[in-house]
């Protein structure tokens, strides 16, 4: 008889210390989820209102910061040069022409929505490296060259989401 208080006492301790253990985790789970969403949301913000800043704030040289779809169609004509292909990369060689009387600076390439290269499919893979942003003299143009993986055969390079067809003549293998 003793042995089965004893078993039993053991047993109700064990389901009390579970379900004591399981609260504590959903607590600390909810917490970090918490913290986490607002670091992120915090990030998010910090981000923005630098670009915010850099885009309304005169720069030194009174560039127009570009970041985004609107303004680079607005005041960028792109074209592609050429594609060359060796064994791992596709080197992509893109004429930016300034259509305004200012300087333009090209921001946050290095970010994924903003430079990509698209397969005859639609598949897209992103950049290699990291690109500082380009400047773009008044009524001007400027050659950049971004390095993708080589996955299919290239048919578009997406700049700020804005589309850039690659004809199949300026792709050499």
């Amino acid at each position: 008889m003793k042995k089965i208080i004893s078993i039993l006492t053991l047993l109700i301790f064990t389901l009390s210390y579970s379900e004591e253990k399981s609260a504590v985790t959903d607590v600390v789970s909810s917490v970090v989820s918490g913290v986490v969403s607002t670091g992120k949301n915090v990030l998010k913000g910090v981000k923005e209102g630098i670009d915010t800043g850099r885009q309304d704030g005169k720069s030194l040289d009174e560039a127009l910061i570009i970041y985004d779809k609107e303004n680079f169609e607005k005041n960028i004509v792109p074209f592609v040069l050429s594609v060359t292909k060796d064994k791992l990369e596709y080197r992509v060689t893109v004429g930016l022409k300034n259509k305004t009387d200012r300087m333009i600076r090209l921001t946050n390439l290095n970010e994924k929505k903003s430079l990509q290269l698209l397969d005859t499919e639609g598949f897209a893979v992103f950049a290699i490296s990291s690109f500082d942003d380009i400047n773009i003299p008044k009524q001007s143009s400027v050659k950049s060259t971004f390095i993708f993986p080589v996955d299919g055969k290239p048919a578009m390079i997406k700049i700020y989401e804005s589309e850039i067809k690659i004809d199949e003549k300026a792709v050499k293998e």
